[in-house]
Order: C-alpha cells, then structure tokens, then sequence
C-alpha cells in the first residue's frame, strides 16, 4: 500500500527548516509568513491563517511536529526529527490558493 504523501506550502516548509531553533508560535508562523508572501492581502485574510493552522494540525497528526506548553502558558510547536526524514510534496502558493475558495 503507497503512503500518501503531504503537500507543504513552500514559504512554510522554509521558514520551518530555516529557523534556527526548530520552535514555533502560531502567531510568530503567521506573521512571518506574511512577511514573506508577495500576496498584498495576507495580513488581513483570516482564511488564509486557518490554512495555516490546517496546515499545522496535519503535521501533528503524521507525528512530523508537536505541540509543547511552556510554563508561561504558551503553547510552542516542535519539529520531531521524523520532519526531516519525510518526503513532503512542496507546492508554492498551496495555503493562498486554498484560502481563496
């Protein structure tokens, strides 16, 4: 049986393999990855943060990130080492275009 394989937004795959701690806030995600998208309504569109939201969720499910609560009550994802041993279908643009329909 083939193991179906995830598509991963392009800009979020690099800012999870460029950063240097390999840990993440939701909200610290979004913003970078506004930062970096060329869509000039990114800020602004809810849909496309709960893309990337989405986007997390399925991570966790495949084991490939989690989720740690720190002692301030902040909740920070964790890249598992699995992460880089996946063979994701990297698609540029996939969480704009997903939050347009």
């Amino acid at each position: 049986m083939s193991k179906r394989i995830l598509s991963i937004d392009k800009i979020l795959y690099e800012i999870f393999t460029e950063s240097p701690g390999r840990d993440f806030r939701l909200s610290e995600l979004r913003a970078e990855y506004s930062e970096r998208s060329t869509e000039r309504e990114l800020p602004a569109n809810k849909e496309l943060f709960w893309q990337i939201y989405m986007q997390i969720e399925a991570l966790k499910m495949l084991n490939l990130i989690r989720k740690e609560e720190r002692s301030s009550g902040v909740g920070t994802l964790l890249l598992e080492q699995q992460f880089w041993d996946y063979s994701f279908n990297i698609v540029e643009g996939l969480l704009p275009e997903r939050a347009r329909h």
